[in-house]
């Protein structure tokens, strides 16, 4: 089952000329990696957004309990955020953010995941103001202009969608990881060889043991950041790629994904998906996760 759906510039404008009977909320949620000392929260504020978005906080609608970053919220807290952005359950979700296809597709990823009935990616805001389309620059005062409801879902497929530590630990010391799935690395080729440091301080680069990279930015459209938008384009694009990496596919297989901590690994997800790869799983921890918490020697450098 694909969790994400894109829909272009033009079409979410006639969405919103058409929709009569349900509100289509944009769902602005910019962020961007700390060594970038940028917040896609405060700018929302201060600069310019698709008009009547809300903001939805990847670094606050998460596990509070967990020491990682962006670790999957329970379905309360998940229910709680959506409440206090004033949504309901009937809304159109199209969720952008302002870098281009960045943290986006894990905002979708995530409403989806708690079973939001109709949410699309838009692909992308780059073309989107390009096309000349309404923007607010006014300044606000709150991330929702919407009374706060009281959004209940009772969907959770983290079970079914999530991957834990201790499901990778195992695999990955019994040899087995590279056997019982395919496992892509969204991130960059020199974070993932350990050639380039990790934009955490502290993190070791470098990666997993059964682990192929599969960097996101090369799945991408170069000037816009937008995914080819027919399965047939993105699946052409895949194909183009991993020839290039010289990493390989097995269609008997279910595939995991991770990058530095659960977001750009959605965008590989997403990509994935569109291409018509299902049982698609996230290794939500990822890298951050795993230095934090294996042995040293379960921290691999250069390419296998």
């Amino acid at each position: 089952m694909s969790l994400t759906k894109l829909i272009t510039p033009k079409a979410f404008v006639e969405l919103l000329q058409k929709e009569t009977s349900r509100r289509v909320v944009p769902v602005d949620s910019t962020w961007y990696l700390p060594n970038v000392n940028r917040s896609g929260k405060q700018e929302f504020l201060n600069q310019e957004r698709i008009p009547h978005a809300v903001f939805f906080d990847i670094d606050s609608v998460k596990d509070a309990n967990s020491p990682y970053p962006h670790m999957v919220p329970n379905l309360a807290t998940f229910n709680k955020s959506m409440s206090e952005l004033g949504l309901q359950r009937s809304d159109v979700l199209v969720v952008y953010d302002r870098i281009g296809n960045f943290s986006a597709p894990r905002c979708a990823w995530t409403l989806a995941l708690f079973g939001h009935p109709s949410v699309y990616l838009l692909n992308n805001y780059n073309l989107y103001k390009r096309a000349g389309y309404s923007l607010d620059t006014t300044k606000r005062t709150a991330y929702s202009e919407f009374p706060r409801t009281d959004y209940k879902s009772d969907v959770d497929l983290i079970k079914e969608k999530v991957v834990s530590y201790e499901d990778m630990l195992q695999l990955v010391q019994h040899g087995e990881l590279a056997q019982h799935f395919n496992v892509y690395d969204a991130r960059p080729l020199g974070r993932f060889d350990g050639s380039v440091p990790e934009p955490r301080p502290g993190l070791s680069s470098g990666h997993i043991m059964g682990v192929q990279p599969l960097p996101f930015k090369e799945l991408l459209e170069p000037e816009s950041g937008a995914f080819p938008q027919s399965p047939e384009d993105m699946k052409c694009k895949l194909n183009e790629v991993m020839a290039k990496l010289k990493v390989s596919y097995n269609p008997q297989l279910p595939t995991i994904v991770m990058c530095g901590t659960g977001v750009s690994a959605c965008i590989i997800l997403t990509a994935l998906e569109l291409a018509g790869i299902r049982d698609v799983k996230l290794y939500d921890g990822s890298w951050t996760e795993w230095v934090m918490r294996s042995d040293p020697s379960l921290v691999i450098k250069g390419r296998e």
